[in-house]
């Protein structure tokens, strides 16, 4: 398998919880917003332990990915940052980020690219979110040339992923599991009503679930939303629409519950509530008649075959590490090519014009022509040498990995270090 020198070679870590390690009700506590993103990393440039960080976070995970000459380090802050805001929260239980330096981070990035580290294995929505995350620091100006080289390392292997098929090719996502859930729940429903099922928040995902409701034979899909759009109800009409309905679906994406006990008041039949957001958008404490089912139970629900196709994965992700690797060993040599070059144009435009008009300005004039133009052929000669050197050295190293990558052990590699 293609590797780094050592796990620190590539200079990216990354800390987080997934839905493996924290429910949703904390992984919402390691939200950042632009201006906490911003300070954070002004603090990590300022002690040099990091020079980017990027913020991923979504319904199934929150990880903050930093670019980092000492990734170990970046690490051990960050870790104690996230743990802080965790233990200031009330009734916190003892919780595990999972820690990832080097080719470890990048590889657990480029697996979350192509949804296999997602909830619903292959989803699509995810290569979306992470791009919107590497993007949004480069406009946060908390970017990086390594951020930068792993974004489009990252849109490269998704474009692969979906070519090969690895990726779904309808939009699956949260979105599609619920409503798997509501057909494994309705199952056997007298087929003379349809189950009406209201979604409330039309954003993505929620615009996504009432398409799919629309065309699955025995839902009656409501709409409602907090602006009118696509013929919804308002939000203030929450309370009517609840009577009238089997289901409801909440992706709203509000910082506080939408629904909540009083909405309720006038219920006295079984309701079916998920609640798909981060934050939770459904209120704790419910009347009994009211089964209500976050984005953990949905991971519960999940049957997916986490074994399918993992070489021709595995494969996807060793080339696109190689590539991410060369881009990252460019940084290495690009101060000392930078260095070449400037003193290239010196010798040439300075050091040379100095030499024949002070010891050698003896030489003829008919001869002074020649001798300027070999003297800079040889500087050329050299530098050029230096340079077809550093590149060739570069495509040895991808040709070796990819060599090692058709002889695998794949098994036995984890994907983050520990949970």
């Amino acid at each position: 398998m293609p590797r780094a020198d050592s796990p620190e070679d590539l200079p990216l870590a990354l800390v987080g919880c997934d839905w493996h390690v924290a429910s949703s009700r904390w992984r919402s506590q390691l939200v950042l917003g632009d201006d906490q993103g911003r300070a954070l990393c002004e603090e990590l440039r300022r002690v040099a332990a990091a020079d980017g960080l990027a913020l991923l976070n979504t319904c199934n995970r929150n990880e903050w990915i930093v670019s980092s000459a000492n990734p170990q380090w970046a690490v051990d802050l960050l870790r104690g940052r996230l743990l802080q805001r965790l233990r200031n929260c009330d009734g916190a239980p003892a919780i595990e980020p999972y820690s990832l330096i080097g080719e470890h981070a990048a590889r657990h990035i480029l697996r979350v690219a192509i949804g296999r580290e997602s909830l619903v294995l292959g989803e699509r929505q995810i290569a979306g979110q992470l791009f919107r995350a590497l993007e949004g620091a480069r406009s946060c100006g908390t970017s990086s040339r390594a951020l930068n080289g792993l974004s489009a390392t990252c849109g490269r292997l998704v474009r692969k992923a979906i070519a090969c098929g690895l990726i779904s090719a309808t939009a699956r996502g949260v979105h599609s599991l619920a409503l798997d859930f509501l057909d494994r729940r309705f199952r056997g429903q007298d087929a003379a009503r349809p189950v009406r099922v209201a979604v409330v928040g039309l954003g993505m995902i929620g615009r996504r679930l009432l398409g799919l409701l629309e065309e699955r034979p025995g839902y009656q899909p409501l709409g409602c939303n907090r602006s009118p759009r696509r013929g919804a109800r308002p939000l203030s009409q929450l309370n009517g629409l609840l009577r009238e309905v089997d289901a409801a679906v909440f992706c709203t994406g509000a910082p506080q519950p939408v629904l909540r006990a009083e909405h309720l008041a006038d219920r006295e039949r079984p309701l079916l509530v998920l609640d798909l957001g981060i934050p939770h958008q459904v209120a704790s404490e419910l009347p009994t008649p009211i089964e209500r089912v976050d984005l953990d139970g949905l991971c519960a629900f999940d049957p997916h075959d986490e074994q399918t196709e993992e070489r021709e994965v595995a494969q996807l992700i060793n080339r696109a590490l190689a590539e991410l690797g060369a881009f990252c060993r460019e940084r290495s040599f690009a101060q000392i090519l930078d260095a070449l070059q400037k003193r290239q144009r010196q010798l040439v435009h300075e050091r040379i014009p100095e030499l024949l008009a002070g010891p050698l300005q003896q030489v003829p004039e008919s001869d002074r022509g020649a001798l300027e133009s070999g003297l800079r052929r040889i500087v050329f000669e050299l530098t050029s040498e230096v340079f077809r050197t550093v590149k060739e050295t570069s495509r040895k190293h991808i040709e070796r990995e990819e060599a090692e990558e058709a002889c695998p052990p794949l098994e036995g590699e984890p994907c983050r270090d520990a949970l």
